[in-house]
């Protein structure tokens, strides 16, 4: 996968879950559909709108992962079979805000996500559990203020950036590079982070 940052990835208005990645350049770099009606988590990606080139698959693992399991470990495969790595839910701690763990294909804690501002959240979930007023006044901040996400390498040091952009109707999230010249990392990340927004694209 050859793209350059920033990344800007957004979903389709769509009566199932599909998302578009471009680059810089406006140039394509994948489609991304949800399977719907699935106990467990599932994802493919492709390199072309029509969908006919499929690159990769991403499956939650276990038998209700993704959909009771706080802790699901989503496999990232290439098509050939070739697992790429895997994005591993924190527990309890993505109720406060979102905590993931990229994993390398040897299963090596390689990044970590964290929300910048866990706080926001909780006050928007306290804001929206006022009947009607607090829907409308949710919507408002959710328009106004918008989370983002640091990806920082093993080290601790911040490698990537994701901001949620401003929308009404849709939902359009930025990827930044913050270390340029260092692009094996790009696909486990790009695909670790698609899972990220199908993830927390509701919160904020």
């Amino acid at each position: 996968m050859n793209f350059t940052f920033p990344l800007n990835i957004e979903f389709r208005f769509s009566l199932f879950t599909e998302l578009r990645v471009t680059d810089a350049h406006g140039e394509l770099v994948a489609v991304v559909k949800e399977k719907t009606f699935s106990i467990r988590d599932e994802v493919r990606v492709y390199a072309d709108e029509e969908r006919r080139h499929q690159t990769h698959g991403i499956r939650a693992r276990g038998l209700m992962a993704g959909a009771l399991d706080w802790r699901a470990r989503r496999e990232i495969r290439r098509i050939n079979g070739q697992e790429v790595g895997a994005l591993q839910a924190q527990g309890m701690r993505t109720l406060w805000g979102a905590s993931y763990e990229l994993l390398g294909p040897g299963g090596e804690t390689r990044f970590t996500i964290r929300d910048d501002h866990p706080w926001l959240g909780v006050i928007e979930g306290l804001i929206s559990a006022v009947p009607v007023v607090g829907d409308l006044v949710a919507m408002g901040f959710d328009y106004l203020v918008n989370p983002t996400y640091t990806v920082s390498d093993a080290a601790g040091q911040p490698a990537y950036r994701v901001h949620k952009k401003r929308s009404v109707f849709s939902r359009r999230f930025t990827v930044d590079d913050l270390r340029p010249g260092q692009p094996q990392d790009d696909e486990l990340v790009l695909l670790g982070l698609v899972q990220l927004v199908l993830r927390e694209r509701e919160r904020g």
